[in-house]
């Protein structure tokens, strides 16, 4: 099978070919978004592309490690994501499959997948990424020992993985210094400070690894900041202001976060989400004991690569360039002034193209290598924020309904943008052959 990909798009003068490159190249590496109307907070509002200009301003990287999809922190993981601007992540080691049922007669596997897309549901509110490793929920568990004995290596061997691929700065442990109750959350608690030992240990091969990325170590160079949550009636440590309220949303990190978290539907958790638990004070404290610096949570923009040149709290003057542009992008953005937010944005990304960088190979110098990663990183949050500012939709129609094996048939692209932006263009077209 063939695939033959046509693109006529026609510039207009008002919009530079840099920044029509930009802006397409930053649809694709998006996730397509259903015909559905988004969840408040996931959606391409206002709201949501000043998120996405000040993530950009933003260097920290979150794990948030936890047993069960509803074991979550929902105001945590919101108030780091959407109040901090952090990048942030949860890792659930289970799928639930082992836990109740309060909407049918589904188990197993079968309820596994409908807790899997309740928790899926449920960080697109947060505004955080997922992952899952391969343990099994087998039902409460007594012990961590047994827990462990059932999961065998293969949980610690995908948890290292998962650290090596996203490479926090912050680890925070769901579970820590949980030492009762349920053996799965105990075993989380247990298995998360030897992932981040292991990931940071450059002789620890993951057998099968599916990329050379996930061969190598992180946490090495720059050690990896372990948190615990501390979720009781007087928690100690450093209190998240999780029930201030969102300059954009008009709510609270909580309220925003437990609205997401209700879609734990097959869980119940709609009965309790006024429950005195979910409204305690939440706090962070360092595992190992040590003074906690919040901000730490929160890094700005410093050196060219923040994650190679540990230590340096200097601001490159290259990135003093990049965040001011970012704040204009801001400020343009929040006075509706999409055209200039655009251009701001722009901006940035051609002052990161400055930065002088060698293609990659098995050879390069971890320097470079981590330079470009940062740089790359940067691009990224910088293109995305673009297609939110730009409103950039792409419309995919088919030229029939009906196919049968052997035929050909094209899918035409047509792009849509905000009208200030004048990106003129006449579509794509995708014909598929046998």
């Amino acid at each position: 099978m063939t695939l033959r990909l046509q693109k006529h798009f026609q510039l207009a003068p008002q919009l530079s070919f840099a920044a029509l490159i930009v802006l397409l190249l930053s649809i694709f590496v998006l996730p397509a978004r259903t015909q559905f109307p988004p969840a408040p907070g996931t959606g391409p509002g206002l709201p949501e592309t000043v998120e996405a200009i000040e993530n950009a301003r933003v260097t920290t990287r979150i794990l948030y490690i936890t047993a069960h999809p509803d074991d979550e922190s929902a105001a945590v993981l919101t108030y780091l994501a959407r109040g901090l601007h952090a990048d942030v992540a949860l890792l659930s080691l289970t799928r639930g499959e082992g836990g109740q049922n309060d909407l049918g007669p589904e188990q197993a596997p079968q309820l596994g997948l409908i807790r899997s897309q309740e928790l899926l549901a449920a960080t697109r509110g947060y505004g955080v990424k997922l992952f899952f490793t391969r343990a099994k929920d087998f039902g409460y568990s007594k012990t961590p020992e047994e827990t462990e004995k059932v999961w065998g290596d293969e949980v610690l061997q995908d948890m290292v993985e998962i650290i090596r691929a996203f490479q926090p700065t912050v680890v925070i442990n769901g579970w820590g210094g949980v030492h009762a109750g349920h053996g799965h959350h105990q075993a989380s608690g247990l298995l998360t400070p030897k992932a981040v030992q292991l990931a940071a240990d450059p002789g620890f091969k993951v057998p099968g690894s599916s990329s050379a990325q996930q061969e190598k170590a992180w946490g090495d160079r720059r050690p990896i900041l372990l948190l615990d949550v501390d979720r009781g009636e007087k928690p100690q440590g450093y209190p998240l202001p999780v029930d201030e309220i969102s300059p954009l949303y008009g709510k609270s990190w909580r309220e925003i976060g437990l609205d997401a978290f209700a879609n734990h539907h097959s869980q119940g958790i709609t009965g309790f989400l006024n429950s005195p638990f979910l409204r305690r004070p939440i706090a962070l404290k360092r595992e190992d004991g040590g003074d906690f610096d919040p901000a730490a949570l929160n890094e700005p923009l410093g050196p060219l690569d923040e994650d190679f040149e540990v230590g340096n709290k200097g601001v490159d003057p290259l990135m003093r360039s990049v965040d001011a542009s970012l704040v204009a992008a801001r400020d343009a953005a929040l006075r509706l002034d999409y055209k200039a937010s655009a251009d701001s944005l722009i901006a940035a990304g051609k002052k990161l193209d400055q930065v002088p960088l060698p293609a990659l190979s098995s050879q390069t110098p971890p320097p470079v290598e981590s330079l470009s990663r940062s740089i790359r990183r940067k691009r990224e949050k910088i293109n995305a924020a673009l297609v939110l500012v730009a409103g950039l939709r792409l419309d995919a129609i088919a030229d029939r309904s009906e196919l049968v094996p052997g035929e050909t048939f094209t899918v035409r692209v047509e792009p849509h943008h905000r009208r200030e932006l004048r990106l003129g263009g006449r579509g794509a077209g995708h014909e598929r052959e046998p």
